[in-house]
This record gives structure tokens, sequence and C-alpha cells, in this order.
């Protein structure tokens, strides 16, 4: 009895033994069979989403064929290429005079947008010119930089050739003392050829030595295209620049506040009266018809003339948000037409200033 009872726990033994076995190998093939599930569904993932990709790519390649089917894909990549180049320099590209609707008085004109840097329009801004007394842009730089606004000058000048040259002149005779800040008012307002001469033996000691520094002052600031024979800007052969470098000199001076001051003034008091009276009164807008156009206003000025340089105006305006400066050379100077120069300066900053182009 006992052993047939051995017999049967070993039996029961040995069947729980394969039982155990049984399931350990049924988890076994489960884990396996769930291993082949999962990579048999990314397997299917990947190729649809290859397949969606490849009938995307088909569909643009076909689209694009069909919407191209008449330029080689060489013609393609170069006309959009040249769209590209011809829209970005369009933007960045100042007009010329044969794109412009208007037409103007002057041979040579650039505008520039001074509160972003961005040139609007040119018209042979880099040629050689007589720049008359726009000259004096540069007389004043000068004068400002080498001296204090209260200095007493004595007007020493040569008033036989001034009167010879048929020079301007601000009313002051030969031995007058006058402060600096005077001086340089009487220079850039009413374009005084012997206040220029005044300046000049002040600050050089002569004519001849100021006009050196001028042409340093040149060089310094980049302007090429310039040289100076005269502090006045009467005419000489040798005495030169171009609208690009009048530019660059008068972005900078305008930099100064006391210069800026000079510039835009329309008239000055002096301390006490000179030959002329006590009011000297700015040339530009002595004889502007108006300074405020469609689209801004003009705030200051130089202007220029002689019969070699025509009529000439470096000027400042706004649009009320940006500033911008227009130089214009030789205007025709005829006594019928003695604002020529304004003209052009009002009609060129009307037609940009007003919203075409200006942005």
């Amino acid at each position: 009895m006992i052993k047939r009872v051995d017999l049967m726990m070993k039996n029961d033994n040995r069947m729980n033994l394969l039982e155990v076995h049984n399931q350990k190998e049924y988890r076994v093939v489960r884990q396996k069979e769930k291993r082949r599930h999962t990579i048999r569904a990314r397997i299917k993932l990947v190729k649809r989403v290859i397949l969606t990709g490849t009938v995307i790519g088909a569909g643009i390649y076909l689209f694009s064929m069909w919407y191209f089917r008449e330029l080689p894909m060489k013609e393609m990549y170069e006309l959009d290429r040249n769209r590209v180049t011809e829209a970005v320099a369009k933007i960045i590209r100042p007009l010329t005079y044969n794109e412009v609707g208007f037409d103007m008085y002057s041979e040579y004109a650039l505008l520039i947008n001074i509160s972003n840097g961005r040139v609007l329009f040119e018209h042979q801004a880099d040629v050689q010119t007589f720049p008359a007394s726009v000259t004096k842009i540069m007389t004043v730089l000068v004068g400002l930089e080498s001296g204090n606004k209260d200095d007493a000058v004595t007007v020493r000048a040569d008033f036989d050739e001034l009167f010879r040259s048929g020079a301007m002149q601000s009313g002051f005779r030969y031995g007058e003392v006058r402060t600096l800040e005077e001086i340089l008012y009487a220079i850039m307002l009413p374009s005084g050829a012997e206040a220029t001469w005044a300046l000049a033996n002040h600050v050089a000691g002569s004519y001849e030595e100021f006009v050196n520094l001028m042409n340093t002052r040149a060089r310094e600031l980049g302007m090429l295209d310039t040289h100076f024979v005269t502090a006045t800007g009467l005419h000489d052969e040798n005495h030169y620049t171009t609208a690009n470098d009048i530019a660059i000199l008068l972005e900078y001076a305008l930099t100064i506040p006391e210069f800026r001051a000079i510039f835009t003034a329309r008239t000055y008091e002096l301390e006490s009266p000179n030959s002329l009276g006590s009011t000297m009164n700015s040339t530009l807008f002595a004889f502007a018809p108006r300074t405020i156009f469609d689209g801004g206003e003009i705030l200051g000025g130089r202007t220029g003339f002689t019969t070699p340089a025509g009529r000439c105006l470096a000027s400042l305006a706004t649009d009320g948000t940006d500033e911008f400066i227009l130089i214009t050379f030789k205007a025709p100077g005829q006594e019928a037409n003695q604002i020529a120069h304004i003209l052009d300066a009002l009609m060129i900053y009307e037609y940009f200033l007003e919203g075409q182009i200006s942005e």
C-alpha cells in the first residue's frame, strides 16, 4: 500500500513538472509571437509612410512638370534666379533719371535717406563738377572744428578782388571785429565772401593755408573726387567735387549740433548791425517759393551759383519721420529762372517723400 502511494506521488510530481515546463515554453512562444507581431506592424507602418511619401512626391513632380511643361529645368532655375535678382535690385538700388516720371533742370543729382542710409535717386552723382558756394559747407565745418563760437575774429579780406569777382558779401567792413559764430552764420546764410576770408585768416593765418585744411579734411572724410582751390567757391577749373562727395560731407556735418543749427537757420540776428543791417537771411529761404511740399518740408540748405557751375543746392528735408539730403548741381542760371535748383529740390522731394519710394 505504501509503495502504491509513493508511486502515485512520483507520477503526480512528473505531471506537475511537465505542466510547469509546458507553461514556460508557452510563455516563451507567446513572447516570440508578440515580438514578431510588433515587427510586422512596424514594417507595415514604414511601408505605408514610404508609399505615402512616394505618392506625394510623384504628385508634386507631375504637377511641376505640367505647370512648367514649356520650360526646361535649366531655364526654370535661371528664371527664378533672375526674378529674385531683379526684385532685390529694385529694392536696394537707387532709381535713375531714366526711370523716374519727371524732368529736372539740374544735370547732377543725389537723394539719400540719411535715417537709414538708403540712396533713393541718383543722376551722374559720381561725375566731377563745379560746386560754387556749396563749397561753404566745408568752409563752415573747418571753422567750427577749429575754434570757439565766442572767439574774436578780425575781418581781413581782399575786398578789391571780391568786388571784381562779383562775390556775394554779408556787409562786414575791413578791420571789423566779430565773433566766430557771427562769421559762420554770415558765410552760410547770405554767403558772405568777406566773412569766408576773415575765417580763413583767423583759423589758418592765410587764405591758402585754410584751403589746404579744407582739402585735408576732405581726404579724411573720404571725399576722393574733390579738390578745393577756394574757400568761397568762386570758379577755378581745379576746384571741383561730385554730388556723392558733398553728400558725404553734409551727412557728417549734420551730426554736429552747431553745424545743424547754422545750416537750418532761416535768419540770424547780429549782436550789432553791420553795413547791411542786423538781420542776415538764408539765400535758400529768401528765394524759395515755398519750403513745405506734399510729403514733407525742407529744413535747410546752402545754395550756390557761378556761370560755369550753374545753380547748385545742398539741402536737408524731412517727411516727419526720416531725414533726407538732396544734392543738385548745374541747373540753368539765367536771370529769368533764378530758382531752377530750388524747383528741382521741391519736385524731387515731393516725388519720393509723398509715399512712392520713401519706404
